[in-house]
């Protein structure tokens, strides 16, 4: 939704400038700047906090010219005046500030429902119909949304709405809990005011499980009305009619969404039986798509193979849903892996376009940016999904991650930080930790941390190279062998991915046996054989002739 003030309407998520309804040509830092004014409207946005906005720590520019030119190509653009201004007020040697008054969206944050039904086993059903409301509420226009991952922090605790209304910045705070036994449900909603504490609405749903979507709509029109807002017009959502097609679905993403390499497969079991009841509707195809690139990610299945079973589902599941977002996105993702760079950048744009405020098409889009050296696309993309999201797991690790490929290591080593204080179990945090802290020369710290995040990785493969890499790096030799050994050893009986090996060696300084190896993964498929032009590991050997011939294959985009 656009955010409007005289002739003009600013898309901030589409990044787009109109006036009266017509594009405006803006360049990037231009808009940036008219984006740090907006979010503050009445406050001084300093001069320092542009420069930490727009130019990265080691971008060597004259910020003060830079700056300067963005201000006023935007006030052109604008038709404002720096001496009468109507926009844009200069505040001299400290910033500038926006005088127009912007009306906020009011923002609602859902908690986590409560399970009733005293069985643990039934709380991947209150936590589905949780991120199921979240998910509508977001698409009711004008209304923000808290992200699941800060309200899933609150799961279990006696805490007053009022109190978590002011600690997320919310005007109203919707509870609720589920009971379930068999197909009966029992719905209790309540939507309380953060600044009274006074129930806005509040119901109670006795029905069976087969009206959950109509409940999940009431639930919305209420909560937009009670914030008074009018709800645009959606595309309207295909809904299950088999009811134990939508239990196993919850199943299945409550798994997922868990990351654990022990579920993936079961996660994949529930969305092919709800595919197999339901087949005319999208959500379960993008969950078991996804079962295929996570075991693949981890090492568990050959690329070839489940690359283009995931592919299979991706396209069944567009077929019935146009327009979810998320099916674009892993495509995005898919056509990234099977190196058709075109393809991906298509499928990622129009996943952004559908569903700006959702933190997963942005994370997703970052990865390519890198991939393809567009390091200030990729830091930004995944900057905002940690926005949207902050307290996920990946988006905290992509913003880490996005960093590392534009080789701005101290940035890396911030997000890692605060990434690993908010997310404490996730491996791969650790090793981009670890990557950027060597990179900086704190050669014991870095091992520490590649060492915790081996523990946490479980033996994956994709960890054991990032850690036999570290190992190599860091001169700790015996390990380095081990893990070659140890992955080599693998192969003898299944399939077990070959980059991780030539990683180490790549560690270890064994030029040959990495360039064997890396041939190998061409072979094999690897997905992750697309970093080849921004893995800073890769630099040892980018001038060799056979890994020129090697990214030849790749068909990067020059």
């Amino acid at each position: 939704m656009g955010v409007r003030f005289g002739a003009f309407e600013v898309d901030l998520e589409g990044r787009r400038l109109l006036k009266r309804g017509m594009p405006v040509t803006l360049r990037e830092q231009s808009f940036q700047v008219l984006a740090a004014l907006m979010e503050r409207p009445g406050e001084i946005v300093t001069r320092e906090e542009f420069r930490r906005r727009l130019w990265a720590s080691d971008t060597f520019v004259d910020f003060e010219v830079a700056l300067n030119s963005a201000v006023s190509r935007l006030r052109d653009a604008l038709g404002d005046s720096a001496n009468s201004p109507s926009f844009i007020e200069t505040i001299p040697k400290r910033g500038y500030r926006f005088v127009v008054p912007i009306p906020k969206c009011p923002a609602v944050a859902v908690m986590p429902f409560v399970n009733q039904t005293g069985n643990v086993k039934d709380e991947y059903f209150s936590d589905g119909l949780t991120d199921e409301l979240i998910r509508a509420l977001s698409r009711v226009q004008g209304l923000r949304v808290t992200a699941g991952s800060v309200v899933f922090r609150f799961k279990g605790q006696r805490c007053d709405a009022r109190q978590i209304g002011n600690e997320l910045a919310v005007e109203a705070v919707l509870e609720g809990s589920v009971w379930r036994t068999g197909d009966r449900i029992r719905i209790s909603v309540n939507l309380v005011g953060v600044k009274d504490g006074f129930n806005l609405w509040a119901q109670r749903f006795d029905s069976n499980l087969g009206d959950v979507f109509t409940i999940q709509d009431e639930v919305c029109s209420a909560v937009a009305e009670a914030m008074h807002i009018r709800s645009g017009s959606q595309p309207p959502k295909a809904h299950p009619s088999n009811a134990t097609a939508y239990m196993l679905y919850l199943k299945g993403a409550y798994l997922l969404k868990r990351r654990r390499p022990d579920s993936i497969q079961r996660a994949f079991e529930y969305q092919q039986e709800a595919i197999r009841l339901e087949p005319d509707w999208a959500e379960p195809y993008y969950n078991a798509a996804m079962s295929y690139i996570v075991r693949t990610i981890y090492g568990k299945m050959p690329p070839g193979h489940a690359l283009s079973e995931a592919g299979n589902l991706v396209s069944k599941g567009l077929a019935l849903d146009e327009n979810a977002a998320v099916l674009h996105s892993t495509l995005g993702m898919l056509r990234m892996f099977q190196w058709r760079w075109a393809e991906s950048e298509k499928a990622h744009r129009r996943a952004i376009s559908l569903e700006p405020a959702n933190a997963f098409p942005h994370q997703c889009y970052s990865i390519l940016c890198a991939f393809l050296s567009r390091h200030e696309e990729a830091v930004s993309h995944a900057a905002r999904s940690v926005e949207l999201d902050p307290l996920d797991l990946m988006t905290n690790f992509r913003l880490v991650q996005a960093n590392w490929y534009a080789r701005r290591y101290d940035e890396a080593v911030r997000a890692g930080r605060i990434a690993i204080e908010l997310t404490p179990d996730s491996p791969y945090t650790y090793f981009y930790l670890a990557l950027s802290l060597a990179a900086l020369g704190s050669h014991e710290e870095s091992w520490e941390m590649a060492s915790t995040g081996r523990k946490l990785a479980g033996g994956l493969p994709l960890g054991e190279g990032y850690f036999g890499y570290l190992a190599g790096v860091l001169g700790h030799t015996v390990e380095a062998h081990s893990v070659i050994d140890e992955l080599q050893g693998r192969r003898q009986s299944d399939y077990s991915p070959a980059l991780p090996i030539a990683w180490t060696y790549l560690g270890l300084g064994e030029t040959v046996s990495a360039l064997e190896w890396l041939e190998t993964a061409l072979a094999e498929h690897d997905p992750f054989l697309g970093s080849a032009m921004v893995f800073p590991a890769y630099d040892a050997i980018r001038d060799h002739a056979r890994f020129m011939r090697l990214t030849h294959k790749l068909n990067l985009p020059t």
